[in-house]
């Protein structure tokens, strides 16, 4: 019995799963909630699951980057009630619960007027890279790239904060598709490069997305001590590209 949660970015959310079958979930659409809402969001998620705290086995937290007033609160909520409740916590990268996240069912206050055309652009990109974009202001970007597959998360190109432009001359993996609110932010040179932008609420980390990567992930990424972890506060240099693995 699983517990997570994201506010890194302009939408939070919570999720309580049995294994991989989510229970309950619960949304937070406005930035200024998280510190106020993020707790009883959780209890009101468990209550709908049906589940006490006591039942809960591990918390899983998007580990950003992302608003920093967003990662502190999420971070010291899941420190709490990890110690609270004697269980592990796991923390995964919210580029990469963005990326996980395409196939996640929203409020339907998220979905944009097209969202008919947005799904019809995401059929056509399910199976290709999904290359996720935070934005960052002007031209910084928090980006990732990673191929998504049922029971696999392959990272193409390693978290890093660059700009768009470093990004247009670096390129995308073959058949890319990016995503994102910095991807929605730059999406006219995006694409007069030629690239696929999939409109928000498309490419926002959810928790669910993490529940996802965490069970593709879990032996190999995100578990350590709940006291010195910290979440993780980009700041690469634009001068610097993206590092790139296939896998």
């Amino acid at each position: 019995m699983l517990l997570a949660f994201d506010t890194s970015t302009t939408t939070g959310s919570v999720a309580v799963a049995r294994g991989d079958h989510v229970v309950a979930r619960r949304w937070l659409l406005e930035r200024r909630e998280h510190a106020s809402r993020l707790v009883p969001e959780v209890a009101t998620a468990l209550e709908a699951a049906r589940v006490s705290p006591e039942e809960i086995d591990g918390l899983v937290v998007g580990r950003g980057p992302g608003s920093f007033t967003g990662l502190r609160i999420a971070a010291a909520t899941a420190k709490g009630l990890a110690r609270a409740l004697a269980v592990p916590l796991w923390h995964h990268s919210s580029l990469a619960a963005a990326a996980a996240s395409l196939e996640v069912e929203v409020p339907e206050a998220l979905l944009p007027k097209a969202e008919a055309k947005n799904r019809e652009v995401f059929q056509v990109a399910a199976d290709r890279p999904r290359y996720v974009l935070f934005d960052a202001r002007s031209e910084r970007v928090y980006a990732a790239c990673y191929w998504m597959l049922p029971d696999r998360l392959t990272t193409l190109i390693e978290p890093t904060g660059t700009t768009i432009t470093r990004i247009l001359e670096t390129g995308a993996p073959d058949g890319a598709v990016f995503c994102g609110d910095g991807a929605v932010r730059h999406s006219a040179r995006l694409s007069e490069a030629g690239y696929q932008v999939l409109a928000l609420p498309l490419g926002l980390p959810t928790a669910e997305g993490l529940l996802r990567i965490h069970h593709a992930l879990r032996e190999e990424d995100g578990q350590g001590e709940i006291g010195p972890w910290e979440p993780e506060y980009l700041r690469g240099s634009p001068a610097a590209p993206p590092r790139s693995s296939r896998g």
